[in-house]
This record gives C-alpha cells, structure tokens and sequence, in this order.
C-alpha cells in the first residue's frame, strides 16, 4: 500500500468503540483531527505550521491498534508504552512527518483533542455531562485551558456548547 493511500484510509479509523456510550456515534478520525485543528486555530489565531500538521494528524496512528480509551491507557501504562510505539511505527508507514512540537505546542493539541472529546459528548450525549467522568475532563480540560491563557474562551466555548445541547 503506498503512503498517500495507506494516510488516507487511516483517517477512517473510527473513535469511541469500546466507549458503550458512544459507540454507535459515527466519528472518522479525519473528522476529529479537522475539529482539533479548527479548535486550535480558533483558540491560537497565529498558532504555527507545525502544531497545525499535528492536529490535522495526531491520530493517524490508530489505525494499526486501534483507538484506545484514555481511561484503558492509564489505568495500564505498560500497555500505553506499546500503543505508542505501535502508533508510531503506523504513522511512520504512512510517510507523514516526525514533528518537533515544543512542550507548549504539545500541551496546545492536549488541550484541544480532549476539549473536541467533551464537546462531542456534550453534541450526542448531553446527559453524560453529569456524570463523575466527564465533569472531572470537564474541569481538568479548563484547568489547562486556563495554564495556556485560554480559559476564559474555552470556558465560553463549553457554556455555548452546553447550551445547544439543552
């Protein structure tokens, strides 16, 4: 398979099937990485080239084992250590780029992949929002907002979210 079609049909990997709740919400990874990178040039109006690359393609790497749930990941770190290296050797295989990101820029895309997270839930799932789980990524996704001066806009961002939900 060359690298431009094996990039391509990688985007189709879906999200959130072992999570029961949202499984049957259909989510390519390219729909999520266009979110991300939406969120993060909406949140960073001059965020550079790199941090864009990556948003468009932080997930790519799924499509060898999957996508695994944040919770599976660290409740196992060994397990998470041998995700990463299968992620990495797929994106590899799919020719795209090893990215330097800085620890801002990787804390950039963080904040911006688990905000997408919630409001995905919060757009098909609203009543999830109650929950224990999600009102602790809720609270730490605006803890981090606000160490990356954007709390305020992540803080609207949710309320505005919440609201169409209702």
């Amino acid at each position: 398979m060359t690298h431009p079609f094996r990039a391509w049909r990688a985007s189709f990997t879906r999200r959130w099937h072992s999570n029961p709740d949202l499984c049957d919400t259909v989510d390519p990874d390219s729909g999520h990485q266009c979110r991300v990178a939406l969120l993060v040039l909406t949140l960073w109006p001059s965020a550079g080239r790199e941090l864009i690359v990556a948003a468009i393609t932080h997930d790519q790497g799924e499509a060898g084992p999957g996508d695994m749930s944040l919770g599976t990941k660290t409740a196992n770190p060994e397990l998470r250590a041998m995700v990463a290296e299968l992620e990495a050797a797929e994106i590899e295989a799919q020719g795209l780029p090893d990215l330097a990101l800085t620890e801002e820029e990787r804390a950039m895309l963080k904040l911006c992949d688990r905000l997408d997270s919630y409001l995905w839930m919060l757009h098909h799932m609203p009543h999830l929002a109650r929950r224990t789980d999600w009102r602790k990524q809720a609270s730490d996704t605006y803890a981090m907002a606000i160490k990356l001066s954007v709390g305020p806009e992540v803080s609207r961002l949710i309320k505005e979210a919440d609201g169409a939900a209702g």
